[in-house]
């Protein structure tokens, strides 16, 4: 549920401001935005000092013992920060060597300062490149020489008393030999190596450096907040969004007993943070939301319900296969064990996907990718679901219900409109395309009754999409209704999605199956090879089904019945003003 947000507007004295602040944070309940662009010296120079902090804690590696140290936080900045130029200047000079070296291996060892010292007695030594394809032709009063040559080029120097001029072309001449390349180059990747056991060594910083860019944050967001007040001679200001049930800790608050303060509804032209509480059961959807990076607006539809149940029939369906579904089972409870830090909402999202899973897979017969199974697994198969006409027609038959919830969620929303006609008219809508797309994807007769349903919910829908009043300003709506009907339609058969990855899965599954065991195996060579057959393959099928269902299971949801239940999933965080958690 989206929690209802109040605008809460506090006025104090300048003297009194950091109190203010101060208890604010504390209370860590007010969402505060910027009533003019915060700018300050002291933020700039937090800000600097962060990245700072950030590129130095980045810069160490992890360590797997957890050791204290007993350097400063300046001293082990400034150590890490002359170490990270040190490889940073390294690696350059790496890169520009490798370059040379490359460059000049075709025309072998020599020594460039001979070269110059011949130029000076009048032997100019010119170092050339051609495609292998063009011939070579030394210009007059020169000789040439070819050094090497590829499938590519031919190498070659040009040799004369004058300075010569030709369409090749030139090599500039290193400054130093492949010999001496080779020794800086060694050098510098010992400075480097070095540099590295360094770090290593000063790892125990990392955490010093976190507790750091806690502390710091915390001091950037004060500032922020502080330099983003309104003001006038004597007077400061802020405003903030907070949820209705916690208004009171701030409006009773002792602290801010000498404030002005005044409370307020949102109005449709604020940006209101959203806020999600949701029972424990619908809860384990968030990681998906927080992967993906999406919220639902202010005055939007929290669907995180509906998205958790039919997402887990989508991974389900996209999966496909018992097999696989026991087997992310077990690693979800094993991971549990072994990641107990890790939010317990996470693994009770995948135990729920690898539940359904397993459960569909025992429902059509699938374990890694075998159909034929035997008793007492063959007798839980349900027939109807192994033929694949029937399994596309449940995948219809799932979409239309997914849009139909879409439409009445939204019908109870208007409950008090008349336009809750027009929403019963979609749910007709979705039905005929239903109806249709039976029809003409798995040749079935379009029912004479079907004609009627299209009826009735064109006239529900041209009617009633707005009100008399409205029509100016609607109009557009109804002149857009071939074009979302259409779009109903294809809404509807695209959740044969479901059934495409699905099979797709399966044929992958039983064709690395088949690769494996046709020969049969009669030694540990064919054994061994079968087994990295059947690793390699489940493997890969496991990666693409986690693809899949980011893809489609994600894209049902977040587009098909978005569009239909109007969730744009434009939400703003909320953020409330205080002290940093670890």
């Amino acid at each position: 549920m989206i929690v209802p947000m109040k605008i809460i507007t506090l006025l104090c004295l300048k003297k009194d401001q950091e109190k203010v602040l101060h208890a604010l944070q504390e209370m860590g309940v007010l969402h505060i935005t910027h009533s003019k662009q915060p700018l300050c010296m002291e933020l700039n120079k937090e800000k600097e000092y962060y990245d700072r902090l950030q590129k130095a804690f980045d810069a160490l590696p992890i360590h797997s013992e957890r050791k204290t140290t007993a350097d400063t936080i300046d001293v082990i900045l400034e150590k890490v920060e002359k170490l990270v130029h040190q490889r940073k200047e390294l690696e350059a000079l790496c890169e520009k060597l490798n370059y040379e070296r490359q460059r000049m291996q075709p025309y072998g060892n020599f020594n460039p300062a001979r070269l110059s010292s011949l130029a000076k007695d009048g032997i100019n030594i010119r170092l050339y490149r051609s495609p292998a394809s063009r011939p070579v032709i030394a210009p007059e009063n020169s000789t040439l020489f070819v050094i090497n040559k590829d499938k590519i080029y031919h190498y070659f120097v040009i040799i004369g008393n004058v300075n010569h001029t030709c369409g090749y072309e030139e090599m500039q001449i290193p400054e130093q030999s492949l010999t001496e390349i080779d020794a800086t180059l060694l050098n510098a990747e010992k400075e480097l190596h070095s540099i590295s056991r360094e770090l290593e060594r000063m790892s125990d910083g990392k955490d010093v450096i976190d507790e750091t860019l806690l502390k710091t944050q915390e001091k950037i967001n004060y500032l922020e907040i502080k330099a983003g007040m309104g003001s006038t001679e004597h007077i400061v200001y802020l405003k903030g969004f907070c949820p209705a049930d916690k208004a009171d800790k701030i409006l009773k608050a002792p602290s801010l007993k000498d404030c002005g303060s005044s409370i307020a509804d949102p109005s449709p032209e604020d940006e209101v943070p959203t806020l999600i509480r949701n029972p424990k059961w619908i809860q384990p959807i968030k990681t998906i939301f927080d992967m993906i990076n999406i919220l639902p607006g202010y005055r939007e539809k929290d669907i995180g319900g509906v998205f958790l149940i039919f997402f887990s029939v989508f991974s389900a369906m996209l999966i496909g296969d018992a097999g696989y579904g026991a087997f992310f089972l077990l690693i979800t409870m094993v991971s549990r064990k072994v990641f107990s830090k890790v939010p317990s909402t996470t693994f009770l999202l995948f135990g729920i996907f690898s539940g359904c899973t397993l459960v569909w897979g025992v429902l059509t017969g699938n374990y890694f990718g075998i159909n034929d199974i035997p008793a007492p697994f063959k007798a839980l198969r349900v027939e109807w679901l192994t033929h694949e006409k029937n399994i596309i027609h449940l995948c219809f038959l799932i979409g239309s219900i997914h849009l139909t919830v879409a439409h009445a969620w939204n019908a109870i929303s208007m409950m008090n409109s008349t336009r809750v006609v027009a929403q019963f008219g979609w749910i007709c809508i979705t039905w005929t395309m239903y109806i249709t797309a039976h029809t003409m994807i798995l040749d079935a007769t379009f029912p004479s009754w079907g004609y009627y349903l299209l009826f009735t919910a064109l006239v529900c829908v041209v009617m009633f999409t707005t009100t008399p009043g409205q029509i100016k300003k609607d109009w557009a709506d109804l002149m857009m209704l071939p074009l979302n009907i259409i779009s109903n339609f294809v809404d509807v058969v695209s959740y044969i999605r479901l059934f495409a990855v699905g099979s797709a899965s399966l044929s992958v599954a039983t064709s690395f199956n088949e690769m494996a065991l046709e020969k049969g195996i009669n030694s540990i060579f064919t054994g061994l090879s079968a087994a990295m057959i059947l690793f390699l393959g489940h493997g890969l099928n496991i990666a693409l089904m986690a693809l899949g269902i980011l893809v489609h299971g994600v894209r049902l949801n977040t587009l098909e019945f978005s569009g239909h239940a109007g969730v744009q999933w434009k939400g703003i965080p909320y953020r409330p003003f205080s002290k940093s958690q670890k």
